[in-house]
């Protein structure tokens, strides 16, 4: 009977659904800093760009503990790096609750909950999920990365509730109690390394019997081990100019992804709205951007990662563009289309970084590979964070930032074109 029903249901499915509740608690406590971002500065009025800053410190941490992520994932798998994490991160919260100094609001929220939540966000999962499916990667990628969106949806409101009933100092301990009590128990009792682990292979398909080696004087292309994902290690991809080229797509997704959690709530209170409107606006676009995750992985996995890519590059710009517009005319549709076309069109983009990602540099090294790749992400998330708040404070304004974050996006969409290209 459990043989049965084991051959019955792909494991893959259950490492999916317990890496999406992994992402949803700890990228959507991430992205929710941009409403504690709103308690803080009411409290202690410091500069937008010295309060952001703490967010950037936290991606540069990203970047720098993002490949040390892919080499323990690679080392010691996912139920011993994963509960490891959650004690990290929830370490941090529980610290940034008391936080009574800008250096505290940076060593806790910047490198203490950073580095816990580095063990537990993209690095690692699109990592593992490569290590489990080939046909649907695009699709459980985009399944996975739908927590980042469906947490935002879920925590940020919530996070502002209890902000307005309690303070946000409560609401960094309730995250933090959460992380203990849900990831660690969830992820060392179910999470998986590979198929093997469970008598499976991947796909949930058994590979058909290999074929006999050519006789003669008939050597294949397959069998001059082309092609790829083959035999890739750091090393190799650094010397790959796809390598680089695919690393503009997280430099710019980070930059895009993290100015915007950091400040668009700030900037729909700056145009007259509440902040539980703009924590709930918020919430929407994560709401959104898992859909539109899913939605990216599945067709990428039809049209190819470059065309779904471009696509939602164009559409996430012209969605910042509608936002620029709020405040300016009398309406509010420009504020709506936003939510709507901003979080579908981003909420796709990471899902097929990652999906292309494995497949140029799968292997037994892609942890560390995509970790290599995330740095970008770190990178960019720290200059957009940062430098959203430092134009705001130059120019009064965040038009120079967010036309920025469109020409960061433009460069993204090529990097990830020819790569693709490149690849064949």
């Amino acid at each position: 009977m459990a043989k049965a029903l084991r051959d019955r249901l792909f494991y893959g499915w259950v490492i999916v659904a317990v890496s999406f509740l992994t992402v949803f608690l700890a990228l959507g406590t991430r992205f929710s800093f941009g409403v504690f971002y709103v308690a803080i500065l009411d409290e202690y009025g410091w500069s937008r760009a010295e309060t952001a800053g703490a967010f950037s410190l936290a991606m540069i941490f990203h970047a720098i503990f993002a490949p040390i992520s892919g080499y323990l994932l690679d080392r010691f798998g996912p139920r011993r790096l994963f509960p490891l994490g959650a004690v990290v991160m929830a370490a941090g919260l529980f610290a940034a609750s008391r936080t009574n100094s800008m250096a505290e609001l940076y060593l806790y929220f910047g490198v203490l909950i950073s580095i816990g939540v580095n063990t537990l966000s993209y690095t690692p999962h699109m990592a593992l999920i490569s290590n489990w499916f080939k046909r649907r990667r695009g699709l459980a990628c985009g399944l996975v990365l739908a927590g980042i969106g469906t947490g935002m949806g879920g925590l940020a409101p919530l996070v502002q509730l209890i902000i307005d009933g309690f303070g946000w100092r409560q609401a960094f301990l309730v995250l933090s109690i959460v992380t203990l009590l849900v990831i660690i128990p969830l992820t060392a009792i179910f999470q998986r390394r590979s198929p093997a682990e469970v008598g499976q292979h991947v796909d949930g398909i058994e590979p058909p019997p290999p074929q006999p080696a050519p006789g003669p004087g008939r050597i294949g292309a397959k069998s001059r081990g082309s092609g790829p994902g083959l035999g890739w290690t750091m090393g190799k991809a650094l010397r790959s100019r796809d390598f680089w080229l695919l690393f503009l797509s997280p430099l710019a997704n980070g930059f895009t992804m993290n100015m915007m959690a950091v400040h668009q709530a700030a900037f729909i209170v700056d145009a007259g709205h509440s902040p539980l409107l703009a924590a709930s606006l918020v919430g929407a676009v994560g709401l959104l951007g898992s859909l539109g995750g899913i939605m990216g992985g599945l067709i990428s996995d039809r049209i190819g990662r470059e065309m779904s890519y471009g696509l939602c590059c164009l559409g996430a710009n012209l969605g910042v563009g509608l936002l620029l517009l709020t405040g300016r005319v009398s309406s509010s549709w420009p504020l709506w289309a936003f939510v709507l076309l901003y979080g579908l069109a981003q909420g796709a983009l990471s899902p097929i970084t990652a999906a292309r990602s494995g497949d140029l540099f799968g292997g037994a090294s892609i942890g560390r590979i995509m970790g290599l790749l995330a740095v970008g992400f770190g990178l960019g998330g720290a200059l957009g964070a940062f430098g959203g708040g430092f134009l705001f404070d130059l120019t009064g304004s965040y038009t120079a930032a967010f036309l920025l974050l469109i020409l960061f996006q433009g460069v993204g969409g090529l990097g990830m074109w020819l790569a693709g290209r490149r690849a064949g």
